[in-house]
């Protein structure tokens, strides 16, 4: 499966996510900042989903956002940098991965991509707007490219169960068929 769609192909997927998820996030933050910001929170399904205007300035659920600034600068826009680049060049370089691998690592670029630009041009700041909840029980207030960060992950997590299961039935296979061609004395 993995060669079976061509690398233009890919490029073109790669490229369509870029632009649809960064595009998307950056689109929606913006809307957020001049509809939601000094607002009261939009809430919509009895409080199931939730509009709410927020800066972040820490990680996933604002982890680091208490750490001094040189080092959250170094963590969230340096090394988050560095850790893209590394996942451009997996993209452009093993282009041949399994393409559900080659989905997942795209959205995670896609994903990263939208916070890092709010990193760099909003003083380290993340716009986030979106919460989801049943009654006590609420997601952290999140964005476009962390869904496209979460999907990304879980993409991933699949595929590496679904490839290891594919490896251990090939194994067992090859196991059975050289003990069955095995002739008999």
């Amino acid at each position: 499966m993995s060669s079976s769609v061509s690398k233009a192909t890919r490029y073109t997927l790669l490229i369509a996510c870029l632009l649809f998820c960064v595009g998307c996030d950056q689109y929606t933050k913006k809307i957020a900042v001049e509809k939601l910001k000094y607002e009261p929170p939009l809430t919509y399904l009895n409080n199931t989903f939730r509009m709410e205007y927020a800066e972040n300035t820490g990680a996933f659920l604002s982890v680091g956002s208490r750490l001094s600034k040189p080092v959250r600068f170094f963590l969230l826009v340096v090394a988050n940098a560095a850790f893209l680049i590394l996942v451009t060049g997996m993209l452009v370089f093993r282009w041949q991965m399994p393409l559900v691998q080659f989905i997942a690592l795209s959205l995670l670029l896609a994903g990263g991509i939208g916070n890092l630009i709010d990193r760099v041009f909003l003083n380290g700041i993340v716009i986030d707007f979106l919460n989801i909840g049943f009654g006590p029980l609420r997601t952290g207030i999140f964005n476009v490219a962390d869904m496209a960060i979460t999907g990304g992950a879980l993409l991933m997590l699949f595929s590496w169960f679904f490839t290891k299961d594919q490896i251990e039935q090939k194994k067992e296979q090859a196991n059975s068929e050289t003990t069955t061609s095995v002739p008999a004395e």
